[in-house]
């Protein structure tokens, strides 16, 4: 979950980028669900998924 919230702040400048690429319209509709939601979720997504892989073979090395 930690993951998860991290990637949260690159999901924000990633949505931002897409909402300047499609060219800040003042009304909402699909495009924008695609293009802003879509960078945004889909990172904290992939950073949940991230955060659970579990490698239980791994040990720290002293």
């Amino acid at each position: 979950m930690i993951f998860g919230a991290f990637a949260m702040f690159p999901g924000m400048i990633l949505a931002l980028i897409g909402w300047h690429i499609i060219g800040k319209p003042d009304e909402w509709g699909n495009l924008q669900i695609v293009a802003c939601y879509g960078p945004f979720f889909g990172s904290i997504v992939v950073g949940i998924w991230l955060g659970m892989k579990n490698d239980l073979d791994v040990e720290l090395e002293t």
